[in-house]
């Protein structure tokens, strides 16, 4: 299960992506803007390359709502991801 407490936070997202990896399963965090205003993008994509070197057919994202409540799901949905596909 992935746990990011205390390994993330909203200052470090409005700056920087986050990148991790799971049993096999990598994963990405950033900050994201469009028209529902800022956003929490999850990506994820098998391993063992990283994302630049993996064809975009092979990534699948998620957006929540930018702050704290958006990195716990997030991360939920990172997991559930996980559950589902690995």
């Amino acid at each position: 299960m992935i746990d990011l407490t205390g390994m993330i936070s909203v200052p470090f997202l409005k700056k920087s992506a986050f990148t991790g990896s799971y049993r096999g399963m990598n994963f990405m965090l950033k900050k994201i803007s469009n028209d529902d205003g800022d956003q929490i993008q999850a990506i994820a994509w098998p391993g063992p390359f990283n994302f630049a070197v993996t064809a975009d057919e092979k990534k699948v994202t998620h957006e929540v709502p930018f702050g704290e409540k958006g990195i716990l799901e997030a991360v939920a949905w990172l997991n559930e991801h996980y559950e589902g596909n690995y």
